[in-house]
């Protein structure tokens, strides 16, 4: 006879915890990639219009797990096997046959107040992407579907087995923190809870390949999403960050080349998100938004640092109509760096500032890149081949004064023609040449450049330097030229095996403008020769756009890595996104700031996490704390930027670039350099740089120090200034 009390409790505990018939075998051997703790959460269920599958299954879920949804990790079972999947459609399942059923039935219900009314019994049901299984025997790859049975929350030991980190041929590199919906624990089982009283759920890393992100296995990262709402920016300079630290770890060299197109997005990066306490005056005055507890403490689930890029190098053309224009201007000895086209112009700030400026002899190796195409006919490339392989051309005013004499010839020999060249066609490029530096304002002089020892934008790079190009305020002629010019200085440079570094990470924001679909260019040609052999050479691309379906087909086929933010509806119908399910678009329409769905050569299927606020201040905000012009007035009434606006502060930053391990503070620095003038600052900067970059890897470097050459030239300057 049945004790009705002893099945009365099964029920109890089956609808409590549906994994309470868990094969012991299978306990023991996956007990670890299950939350045992929280319980199972539902149960396999398959049905013979929807069967369970190698790639996906599905299961019902308890009514009381109300924190699971779209996005979590959980796991199954197969006969010998624990199977990883992600949570993709959630369903939920009554016995009508249509919703007039339901509808009918109210109207009943409603008409007999009298009575009790009975709830229609529903169950919700949740469809799940197979990750991967994890056979009992490590030489088996099992992909044998689910059996009925429970279903938990996965550990964070699953899911860096579902990611396939044991797998990784090099470095794991935190991406992403995903977020699960079960919850922490301290060590004797409470469930740990914030600030403000909420249960924490389980957090952990979502980790990519170094090598399928930075070579040699695959490489280059991509990132999609509306401008302003999918935070692209944001993410490459976390992941950036992210990568540099991983790799100062690993004992390997990396540097970053980054081109600013926006306002002053790229320009602080030197900058941290947390002000040291001289500077937080100024943070605050400036309405500087904090990172808040969450950031700081996904930073440390990630086990990632918050620091800026210390070794930061920012190259700018000049302001339309104010580049030099001597006959040969000596750019080591320029000091006046608020000539340059960048809103980063703060005196005390521009010791990382470089100028890029171009003598005729870069443009005559790219004409195609230079004139109108309609201009480059058979006549004009004659001409201009012949101008290139004339080596007494070291200047535009050397140029057109040679077209000048060609045209006195011509005269004097009553003919039409000058070396086989037509009269007409000498005068259409003298035309072209005279309008070069308006057309590229700022970026073309007339003169001969002379860098000196001075830093170039297409130079070999030093171990953790972050080299920013900023083209933001240029014309459209200036920012495709320099783009186009520095990318293949750059890939010429990989070619030989001198690019200084063990990776190179070239940012290009707008891919759809540099390379896109169905076009030509040498732009676009290099971009595709960078996705197809870059990581043989070293050098990764990492690309950002608003529309995916712009962008060569090529690149994105070599792409390892790609991470989606909100997307608008008449992008995501492309064929782009046919691979996402129908869940996953509908998340990407609405997807919050901070949140990214990733797709890895490791992962079976895509994806979503978030990740905190970047370890360096905004654009805007580096603004208004580092250079607005009108002074921030702190809450203690003096000027809260006082601190960071002493023109010998430009000394205590480069000497902090140079020599990051020298204990210096900025008070030393403005003690010893009292005095001096803004002009004078300027100059010491030039020359201390340009003297270390001489002797930094010889021997002298052992005997002197960046420290002790800025204080013989502040020394020297001093001593000029008491000559009167």
């Amino acid at each position: 006879m049945v004790d009705l009390e002893q099945f009365a409790s099964l029920v109890d505990e089956l609808e409590a915890d549906p994994g309470s018939r868990l094969d012991p075998r299978l306990r023991a051997l996956f007990g670890d990639l299950i939350d045992q703790q929280h319980g199972a959460i539902g149960r396999v269920v398959a049905s013979e219009q929807e069967p369970a599958g190698s790639h996906s299954f599905y299961f019902w879920a308890n009514e009381e797990q109300r924190s699971l949804d779209v996005g979590h990790i959980v796991v199954g079972f197969s006969e010998d096997a624990a199977v990883i999947g992600v949570v993709d459609e959630p369903r939920r399942y009554s016995d009508l046959r249509s919703f007039l059923d339901d509808f009918y039935d109210r109207q009943i219900e409603e008409a007999i107040e009298s009575q009790t009314i009975s709830k229609r019994p529903e169950i919700l049901v949740f469809e799940v992407t197979v990750l991967r299984t994890k056979h009992e025997r490590d030489d088996v790859d099992s992909h044998r579907p689910v059996i009925a049975g429970p279903v938990y929350y996965a550990t964070r030991e699953a899911i860096d087995y579902a990611l396939g980190k044991h797998e990784f041929a090099g470095a794991p590199i935190a991406a992403l923190l995903h977020t699960n919906g079960n919850y922490e624990r301290d060590e004797v089982g409470n469930v740990l809870v914030d600030e403000k009283g909420y249960d924490v759920f389980q957090r952990s890393p979502i980790w990519i390949d170094e090598h399928y992100l930075l070579g040699p296995e695959a490489g280059h990262a991509n990132w999609t999403g509306q401008s302003g709402l999918a935070t692209k920016t944001s993410h490459v300079q976390f992941l950036t960050s992210a990568v540099f630290q991983r790799m100062r770890g690993e004992g390997k060299k990396v540097a970053a080349l980054m081109f600013n197109v926006k306002g002053a997005d790229l320009i602080w990066l030197d900058k941290s998100a947390v002000p040291d306490d001289e500077l937080r005056d100024a943070y605050d005055a400036a309405k500087f938004k904090p990172l808040s507890d969450a950031d700081l403490e996904a930073y440390d689930a990630l086990d990632l640092e918050i620091e800026p890029f210390t070794n930061l190098r920012i190259f700018a053309p000049f302001k339309p109509g104010q580049q030099p224009s001597t006959d040969k201007v000596m750019l080591g000895s320029f000091g006046e760096k608020s000539r340059l086209n960048t809103l980063r112009d703060n005196p005390a700030e521009t010791s990382c500032l470089y100028p890029v400026l171009w003598s005729i002899r870069p443009l005559l190796a790219m004409p195609h890149k230079v004139f109108e195409r309609n201009d480059l006919d058979d006549k004009m490339w004659g001409l201009i081949s012949e101008l290139r392989d004339d080596q007494r051309i070291t200047s535009l005013k050397s140029l057109l004064k040679r077209l000048d004499e060609a045209l006195m010839e011509i005269e004097e020999n009553g003919g039409s023609e000058w070396h086989g060249h037509h009269k007409f066609t000498i005068l259409k490029a003298k035309n072209r040449f005279y309008g070069l530096p308006s057309k590229f304002g700022g970026l073309v002089t007339e003169g001969e450049v002379d860098f000196g020892n001075l830093p170039q934008v297409d130079s070999s790079f030093t171990d953790q330097e972050v080299r920013v190009v900023d083209i933001a305020h240029c014309n459209s002629n200036v920012q495709e030229l320099l783009v186009a010019s520095t990318v293949n200085r750059l890939w010429q440079l990989a070619e030989r095996d001198e690019l200084g570094v063990d990776k190179l990470i070239i940012f290009v924001d707008e891919l759809n403008k540099y390379a896109p679909g169905g076009s030509e260019g040498a732009l676009r040609d290099t971009l595709v020769d960078i996705a197809a052999r870059g990581r043989h050479l070293n050098v990764v691309l990492f690309g950002a756009q608003q529309f995916r379906s712009k962008v060569e087909s090529e690149i994105l086929g070599n792409c390892g890595t790609s991470f989606y933010g909100r997307i608008g509806d008449e992008e995501i119908i492309n064929s782009s996104y046919r691979s996402l399910s129908e869940t996953t678009k509908s998340e990407l329409l609405g997807l919050r700031k901070g949140r990214l769905l990733i797709r890895h050569a490791h992962f079976r299927s895509p994806l979503f996490g978030s990740f905190p606020r970047p370890p360096v201040i905004s654009g805007s905000e580096g603004q208004r704390v580092f250079n607005d012009p009108k002074r921030i007035v702190g809450s203690n009434g003096n000027l809260a930027n006082a601190g960071v606006s002493n023109p010998s502060d430009a000394l205590y930053f480069l000497l902090k670039r140079l020599s990051p391990d020298e204990r210096i503070n900025r008070g030393i620095v403005r003690t010893e350099a009292e005095g001096l003038t803004d002009a004078q600052v300027q100059q010491i900067c030039l020359s201390v740089e340009q003297q270390w970059n001489k002797i930094r890897d010889t021997s002298a470097a052992r005997r002197m120090t960046p420290w002790t050459i800025i204080k013989h030239q502040i020394q020297e300057a001093k001593r000029m200034n008491s000559l009167g």
